[in-house]
């Protein structure tokens, strides 16, 4: 299951703030310059718009517009029923059909951690590789 950058900028944005380019990229371990191109487009369909943040360094920072907002809740309903798909299945899952399925979702799990939408220490039981840099590695207890 995917979801676009943009949907993911969304409802990062929808549930931390105003965000920085850099900030967002950190959150989902994207290339800066990959988010800004993102945050480009957003702004022209005026999902998001420029703010600046700060008392006394400025920074510019992305916030939801209304029909971002709506936009973010959208997507993040999507994402909810994907990590309740997900946690339904899990614990009927063999090692190597659990790894399969992570693989499914490695590009979605940091921000459903991240929402708290799946529980980290449920998944550390389990045996996944939280480093998640590559694909999802399930080791056997």
């Amino acid at each position: 299951m995917e979801l676009s950058l943009g949907e993911e900028i969304l409802i990062l944005i929808r549930e931390r703030g105003p965000l920085t380019p850099e900030e967002i990229a950190g959150y989902l371990r994207r290339d800066v310059g990959e988010v800004r191109e993102e945050l480009g487009y957003l702004e022209l369909d005026k999902l998001v718009t420029r703010v600046r943040r700060g008392l006394i360094f400025k920074k510019e920072a992305y916030d939801l517009t209304p029909t971002g907002l709506e936009e973010a809740e959208r997507a993040y309903e999507k994402l909810r029923a994907r990590a309740n798909e997900l946690m339904q299945r899990l614990s009927l899952l063999s090692p190597d059909e659990l790894e399969e399925l992570l693989n499914q979702y490695a590009s979605i799990i940091q921000l459903m951690l991240l929402l708290n939408l799946i529980p980290l220490e449920l998944l550390m039981l389990m045996g996944l590789d939280l480093l998640m840099l590559g694909p999802v590695v399930v080791h056997d207890h």
